[in-house]
């Protein structure tokens, strides 16, 4: 069962304090089209890749994370590869981004009100992620045992 729609899932990925954005929803959901909002918003997209211009503090990272999750996991398209890589150019950028990709997941497990009515496989697959990920590659760290 998938849940509710991807505005909800949002919402408690992010700690039930936002809705995303209408491009957020587009990446994960695509395009609108004839499609009523409930079919657009509970639907996913085909995996391809995007360009997207977004000015700073508008959740690309979130939309990014989170349409994958929702489209592979969450929806279990196989379509959608198996991992998701971010290539970021500060060590900052690195911690910060790891940080909040485990507080998605940690607080997607949490679904708190039950609104995700997650099954018990995308529970797995999701405390594997929580338990495994993400890797880190940086220089000048120890990347432990990450193949």
């Amino acid at each position: 069962m998938i849940p509710q729609d991807f505005p909800a899932f949002f919402k408690v990925a992010t700690g039930g304090s936002h809705l995303p954005y209408d491009y957020q929803s587009r990446l994960a959901c695509g395009e609108r089209g004839e499609q009523t909002e409930t079919e657009w918003l509970t639907g996913g997209t085909e995996a391809r890749s995007h360009l997207i211009n977004i000015p700073t503090g508008l959740g690309k990272t979130a939309a990014v994370v989170l349409a994958w999750l929702w489209n592979r996991v969450i929806r279990k398209d196989p379509a959608w590869p198996r991992r998701l890589v971010y290539c970021l150019p500060m060590r900052t950028l690195v911690e910060q981004t790891a940080g909040e990709v485990k507080k998605w997941i940690a607080d997607i497990l949490a679904d708190k009100d039950g609104k995700l009515a997650l099954d018990d496989e995308t529970k797995a697959k999701l405390q594997w992620l929580r338990d495994h990920s993400p890797v880190i590659l940086m220089g000048g760290e120890d990347a432990g045992e990450w193949d």
